[in-house]
């Protein structure tokens, strides 16, 4: 979730961001607000079948917290996961860690929970690069006996060539698969209007999208275009307090 990180082709393991809870569970050590999200993501050319969810952010001196849910189906079939997760950031390195609850259901024939684990590193060297490594469900997951979830293994660089240019970029490493690269831009127009792109190589897919503030509250729209799907959309409302300016 989150169209920020959606608009970039969901590229920012090493890179920040709002949606870091999904992205890589260390970025949100980097975060140094509040914040608390909402968002649907139109996927499939489908009536009825979307994906919704709700996420935040909780500084504390301790520890950052981290959490989110969402929900992927319709009436008669659905995804549900709900997640928590924790970041610690030390002088230049944070690392990160979240358990994630999912539920499988398929209306009157069954339904299957699970535990998904995941953890991440991100450590910004210099002002003018990052690097991020992430890995999900590092618990060997199932939902059924005969078939485990995915592990994936990311790892990801950001760069800064200028104070209004973030260049990110990663490599998703499905393990027992072909690993494929993921690439996104984006560019501050202004203080509060960003432009942001992304191509993902997996899914043949070119990412756009626009981000806006109005005092606290933060708009984004990211789209993309795909061979077989055509358009997904996605919009994300953010409010965000105690940002430090």
């Amino acid at each position: 979730m989150g169209a920020g990180a959606y608009s970039r082709a969901n590229s920012l393991v090493a890179v920040p961001d709002l949606s870091s809870i999904y992205q890589n569970p260390a970025g949100i050590g980097y975060l140094d607000y509040h914040f608390a999200a909402v968002a649907i993501h139109k996927t499939l050319p489908v009536e009825g079948l979307l994906t919704v969810g709700a996420w935040g952010n909780i500084k504390s001196k301790i520890v950052d917290i981290g959490f989110s849910a969402d929900n992927f189906g319709d009436e008669y079939y659905h995804e549900t996961r709900i997640g928590l997760g924790a970041a610690k950031k030390m002088d230049k390195v944070s690392m990160g860690i979240k358990f994630s609850f999912l539920n499988n259901a398929i209306k009157e024939m069954s339904s299957k929970q699970t535990l998904l684990g995941e953890f991440g590193i991100l450590a910004t060297p210099s002002k003018f690069f990052s690097v991020g490594l992430h890995v999900m469900n590092f618990t060997r997951a199932k939902l059924y006996v005969s078939q485990s979830l995915p592990t994936f293994v990311n790892f990801g660089i950001g760069l800064n060539p200028s104070k209004k240019i973030n260049i990110s970029g990663q490599i998703d490493y499905p393990i027992g698969e072909k690993p494929f690269l993921k690439l996104g831009m984006a560019y501050q127009i202004k203080d509060h209007l960003k432009l942001s792109t992304g191509v993902n190589q997996n899914l043949n897919a070119i990412h756009f999208g626009v981000s806006f503030d109005v005092k606290n509250y933060r708009f984004a729209y990211a789209v993309s275009t795909h061979p077989n799907v055509g358009l997904s959309n996605h919009i994300t409302l953010a409010f965000l307090w105690n940002e430090k300016k």
